[in-house]
Formats: C-alpha cells, sequence, structure tokens
C-alpha cells in the first residue's frame, strides 16, 4: 500500500490535494510498435491512432504523468488479447518471445520507473512454463499477465483454459519461480460474441463481458483445485476483483456449505478444498484498482477479502492516470489499511 502522503497545493474550499509517495501501478499495457494491433477496436471512433500511440509511448507522456502523481513505477504488459490472440502455437511462442525482449528493453533504459510481466502462449502448457521460467530469471520480469482464453483452432473458434489438470506442469512452474499470475480481460471468441452479445453489443468490453469472462475462467482455476494442489500460487485479478467480491458469500454457500453441490451431473466430487474466501486470506488471490476507481466498490472489497488484499493500479492508458491517481491518493480510508 503507499507510502505516507505529501500534501501538494491547494484543492479548493480550502482543502489540501495529498499525493501519496511510492505508487506501484500493476496493470499498465503497452503495445510494440508496427505490430498490426487494431487499436481502432478498443477506442471511440476517431481515437484509434492516439490510443495507439499512447501505448507505444514508455518514456515520454506516460513518464511525465507518473511523475506528475508520485507513481513511482508501473509494472508494463502486452495489451489485449495479446499472445492469447493468436492461433497459430508456434507463431504465438515466437511473438511473446520477442515482445518479452522487446518489455525487457525499454525497462533497462529506466529500471527505476518500469518493470514488466512477462507475455506468454498459452497454447502448451511446458512451453508456456520454459517462457515464462526465463522471463523470470533471465529478464527480470515479476510475473506473467495472460489474456484470459487461449484462442486456437483454424477458425479461432477453440478456448484454451488452464483449470485443467494438464496445466499442473505450468502452476508449478508459477508456484517454483515464487512469482505472480495475473489474469487480465479480452473479447469474447467469435461463436461466444454471436450467442451472447452480438444483440447487447454495448455491454461488450468493461460494461460486462470482460469481467464475466476473468470472473469465470478465475473459479474454474479455484473449484479444480489450482490452489490446493499448488498452494503457493499467487493470482491477481484487476478491476476490483471483476465482480467477485460481491458474489463472494452466495459462491461459497453455494458451492462448499451447501453439500449436495460439491458434486456434478457426473457424481465427481469438486477438487476444491476450501472456501474461495479462503484463498484470498491464505494469499492465493489479489486484486486490483485498475479501471475501477469507486470508493463505495473499495470499502466493499476491503470488507469482503481485507485491505491486504488489494493493490492500486490504473490500466493506462485505457484510463486516465491522473484521475486514477487523484483518487487513490484522497480515498476516504482507516490510515491503518494502508
Amino acid at each position: 500500500m503507499p507510502l505516507p502522503p505529501e500534501q501538494v497545493g491547494p484543492m479548493g474550499r480550502g482543502r489540501t490535494k495529498i499525493r501519496m509517495l511510492g505508487k506501484v501501478a500493476l496493470e499498465e499495457a503497452i503495445k510494440l510498435p508496427d505490430d498490426g494491433w487494431d487499436a481502432a477496436t478498443f477506442a471511440r471512433p476517431g481515437a484509434g491512432d492516439q490510443l495507439a500511440a499512447n501505448l507505444e509511448d514508455i518514456h515520454g507522456p506516460r513518464l511525465q504523468a507518473m511523475n506528475d502523481n508520485n507513481v513511482e513505477m508501473m509494472v508494463l504488459s502486452l495489451t489485449s488479447p495479446g499472445i492469447q490472440g493468436i492461433t497459430d502455437p508456434k507463431e504465438a511462442e515466437a511473438v511473446a518471445r520477442k515482445t518479452n525482449d522487446y518489455m525487457a528493453m525499454q525497462c533497462a533504459k529506466d529500471p527505476k520507473r518500469f518493470v514488466a510481466f512477462a507475455a506468454l502462449s498459452m497454447h502448451d502448457p511446458k512451453t508456456a512454463a520454459e517462457e515464462l521460467k526465463r522471463a523470470i530469471q533471465e529478464l527480470g520480469f515479476k510475473g506473467a499477465l495472460i489474456n484470459d482464453f487461449q484462442s486456437a483452432g483454424e477458425d479461432g473458434e477453440t478456448m484454451i483454459h488452464y483449470d485443467q489438470p494438464e496445466w499442473d506442469v505450468f502452476w508449478k512452474m508459477v508456484q517454483d519461480l515464487d512469482t505472480v499470475f495475473y489474469m487480465h480481460p479480452r473479447l469474447p471468441a467469435p461463436h461466444i460474441f454471436k450467442e451472447l452479445w452480438a444483440g447487447r453489443q454495448w455491454l461488450v468490453f468493461a460494461s460486462l463481458q470482460f469481467a464475466q469472462g476473468v470472473a469465470r475462467h478465475t473459479l474454474g482455476v479455484c473449484v479444480n483445485g489450482v490452489f490446493d494442489r499448488f498452494p503457493g500460487v499467487k493470482y491477481i485479478i484487476g478491476h476490483m476483483g471483476e465482480g467477485i467480491p460481491q458474489d463472494l458469500w452466495r459462491m461459497d454457500h453455494f458451492n462448499y456449505k451447501l453439500e449436495p453441490y460439491r458434486k456434478n451431473w457426473k457424481g465427481e466430487n469438486m477438487p476444491m478444498q476450501k472456501t474461495i474466501r479462503e484463498y484470498f486470506a491464505r494469499g492465493n488471490l489479489w486484486l486490483t484498482t485498475s479501471g475501477h476507481f469507486s470508493t463505495p466498490a473499495l470499502a466493499h472489497a476491503m470488507a469482503e477479502v481485507g485491505a491486504d488484499r488489494i493493490m492500486f493500479s490504473i490500466d493506462t492508458p485505457y484510463e486516465d492516470l491522473d484521475e486514477g491517481a487523484d483518487w487513490w491518493d484522497n480515498v476516504p480510508v482507516n490510515p491503518n489499511d494502508c
């Protein structure tokens, strides 16, 4: 949590604006130059070029905004869908390696201000584990950020999730390296978009669809026993927990405390051995404030999972760095929770 505050300048009506020192922002996106990423998909009409420029910028206006808001360090990561949007395994592996080398080069230019989360091809658990190991041990990265499911197949409709037993080799690597895994949203697969979102497109992206995708995937990791087999895994979700804190009691009540529901329709026992609340308490699950600058939502998340499981983030450049930092600096919480 932030270091003690520094007062800077008037804030109107006799108040003093507060700037907390030493903020570290964890979910801050970049793109590689000339990578073919379609910025228009994620931008307001006519703003695609500016979004692309903001994503490519690291050491210019981004760093100046960090200085202006006492953001001491950013953890950089590849914007969504990143490698998870590449359906060919070999291409995905090559682009992940290229991306990680690029981010390492950029961080080396100013290592006191920038570090990175690795991009990984998630077509194959062993390949993902090997690149994660390289990124941590050779490049000095602080973990990995993955954009939800991995697209695969010739039509791009296959959705690879990481909550099944074949992914144990990957989660073991996360645990053995004592690093972190950050689950970030992405747009749905084509068939999912057609069935669920085509008629209600205003709910795609951050208004609803992002949270639902990450929540489903994260809870799949829980109920399929990943944190029981690998209790040292540290798993982060953004956007004030993607709706999970709000439904925490209901999920635990249904899936854990009501004994009949611990079996699936095939009669198989649920692998999860603890409540989801316990995974927060034990330090498996963490959340950040990225793109969710709501004081009531923060207070609720603190009540549900505890202040020590909540970390600051902005969601640069999709959210305004000034707004996110100003909210965090001045949020009315008990100093004992900072």
